[in-house]
């Protein structure tokens, strides 16, 4: 934005820095009523920090709206600027995957997010909150186990763990699969003394792939995310398997690609992110139709912004309790 207009300050009330880019970083409260214009580039929690601004008095906008509406050339918001035309280019794609939807609370939640992707209209995401408590868990959608193995694909530091074992004490055996080392390491010093956990330390994709480089796994992707080592987890699990979540930053449809057998043989649960993507929305389902097909299918988003879609796929016929 430094490019283009004046900014007198960067607001933040969570950090301890003094200054960016030789702007001062402000509390809120620092902030004068007169005359100040707030721009709200929060794309996890836009709803929330628009309704406190308008609380306090403050003139703002949402950068969505200044991205669409202005005529400056500034960065794209992440996993959106794809959206419109894809979707007006494979409508019959998006309606195909509308009407297998199962319930009716998936329909609305398909509705409100598409036109929200296309208008970047912020009233569409009403009703939405940060809700990470039942993200991958929604006790509405899923069959209940007594036991379960669980592939939690994209482990980043373990923040999904917590919520496994909460939901499932007894679990048999849980794999983190996570290609940063860094935060592999962090999740194995967290839950060092948690039992049958195995982390592992790739990337998930179609093939297996050893590089000396490190390579992005989605070139849209808006995080600085790359992995030298890629496998399967057809390779890497040969445990049976109830349960698979994927959030690997765009590269879903390679893993699903890479998990035929798995799928194929187990029948799990899947909990696949389809928010990074225009096209995850109609090929996630349509790869995983392609190995099996009887599942039922359940969406669900668990924030006020642009992240956290999740597509179920949930067994007609199941083992499980």
């Amino acid at each position: 934005m430094l490019k283009h207009i004046q900014v007198d300050g960067i607001i933040d009330d969570f950090s301890r820095v003094q200054s960016s880019r030789k702007k001062s970083i402000l509390n809120i409260s620092d902030v004068p009523l007169k005359n100040s214009i707030i721009l709200s580039v929060s794309a996890g929690s836009p709803l929330e920090v628009q309704n406190t601004l308008n609380n306090l008095g403050y003139t703002n906008l949402n950068y969505l709206s200044l991205y669409r509406y202005c005529d400056i050339s500034i960065k794209a918001p992440a996993f959106i600027d794809d959206f419109k035309e894809d979707y007006l280019s494979n409508k019959h794609k998006y309606l195909e995957i509308f009407n297998m939807l199962n319930d009716e609370i998936s329909k609305k939640i398909f509705t409100k997010i598409i036109n929200f992707k296309i208008s970047f209209d912020l009233s569409f995401m009403n009703g939405f909150t940060n809700n990470h408590e039942e993200q991958y868990f929604d006790k509405d959608i899923l069959p209940k186990f007594d036991q379960i193995t669980f592939v939690d694909g994209g482990g980043y530091v373990g923040d999904t763990l917590p919520s496994i074992i909460k939901n499932y004490p007894n679990y048999k055996k849980i794999y983190l699969i996570e290609p940063n080392t860094l935060h592999l390491n962090i999740a194995k010093k967290k839950f060092a003394n948690t039992r049958d956990i195995e982390f592992i330390n790739y990337g998930l994709g179609k093939e297996k792939i050893i590089s000396n480089k490190t390579q992005n796994l989605n070139n849209n992707c808006e995080h600085d995310f790359v992995a030298s080592n890629i496998n399967t987890i057809d390779n890497l699990v040969d445990n049976n398997i109830d349960f698979i979540k994927l959030d690997i930053e765009g590269a879903e449809q390679d893993a699903i690609m890479g998990a035929k057998k798995t799928i194929k043989n187990n029948h799990p649960v899947l909990a696949i992110c389809i928010y990074h993507k225009a096209e995850d929305w109609y090929k996630v389902p349509a790869l995983v139709f392609s190995i099996r097909k009887d599942y039922k299918i359940y969406l669900r988003h668990y924030m006020e912004g642009i992240y956290e879609t999740v597509m179920y796929f949930i067994p007609i016929k199941s083992n499980v309790i």
